[in-house]
Parts: structure tokens; sequence; C-alpha cells
């Protein structure tokens, strides 16, 4: 094709070009509407950006409340120290006390917080029993160990037999 042919040729006919594309109607109103304004009230905004664990300082006092009283719960009773045995006696008392008369009782903190009491207080109640049955088995192999090795005396005879035969 000489240069003169080409330029009489159109554009079009040179590339063709398939006449108008099919729109998909579902899609354009996808794409138009990341265009349109949103129209929320400045507390809708808010509410998404903020965290979703906020608490008002009361709720946060009180789930410090009830945060202390399980550590003091689970680290009370294994404890040889007295006042930390009084503290977990008296723990477990308040978690198991079914009397929610008052604001900051067992009851009332976790109906506050959203949690469910009976079912804390069950969990705490039976991870305690593990935690018993598991110090008595303990005991047992210690004292079985301790019986199987004999007695100090025994011991030093031992030694002074094994040094002996060196």
């Amino acid at each position: 094709m000489s240069t003169v042919d080409k330029r009489n040729n159109s554009f079009s006919s040179r590339y063709e070009f398939s006449p108008s594309p099919i729109r998909n109607h579902v899609v354009e109103e996808k794409v138009f509407s990341l265009f349109q304004p949103d129209v929320l009230i400045p507390g809708q905004f808010m509410a998404t950006t903020k965290s979703k664990t906020h608490r008002d300082p009361e709720q946060r006092l009180m789930l410090a409340v009830l945060e202390d009283a399980v550590w003091c719960f689970q680290n009370g009773f294994r404890t040889k120290d007295k006042k930390k045995q009084e503290l977990s006696r008296e723990a477990e008392q308040w978690l198991t006390e079914e009397d929610s008369s008052w604001l900051f009782s067992f009851n009332e903190i976790c109906e506050l917080l959203g949690i469910e009491s009976d079912y804390l207080r069950k969990r705490l109640l039976i991870w305690k029993k593990e935690a018993l049955s598991t110090r008595s088995r303990q005991r047992l192999q210690r004292s079985a160990y301790a019986t199987r090795k004999g007695s100090g005396r025994e011991k030093r005879h031992r030694a002074l037999r094994a040094a002996a035969a060196f």
C-alpha cells in the first residue's frame, strides 16, 4: 500500500474496532457508587474509627477487679505464703458468692462486662480441682522417689562406699 493510499483511507477503515462494547449495568452501578458521597452523621463515622476494645473507665475498673480476683485465686493457693493463701481464699469466696445485690459483686461485674458468670465460675472451680489433683500426683511421685532413694543416712554410707572404692 502506497503512502497516498494510506492517507486516503480513513483511520477507522485501517483498524477494525468492535462496535460499542456491551455494558454491564451491575458493574457500572458498583463503579459509580464509588464516586457517590456517603451520607453519615459524625457519630456513625466515629464509631467505625474507634477501637473495638474501647471501654469506659468504670468498665476498665471492673475488669481490673475481676482480673485481680482471678489472679489471686489461681496464684494464692499454690504458694506457702500465708498472706497470699488468705487472698486466694477471699477471692474464691467472692467468686463463688451468688449474691448480686451490690455493685462490685462477681455476678454484677460479669453482667456489666458481658461475661457469663456461671460459666466462668464453673471453669475456675474445674481448674482448681485439676490443679489440686495434679499437685497430689506430683507429691505422690516425689514421695515415691524419696523412698526409693533412701534416707540421708543411707546416702552418706553409699557416698563413703563409693569413695572407698576409688
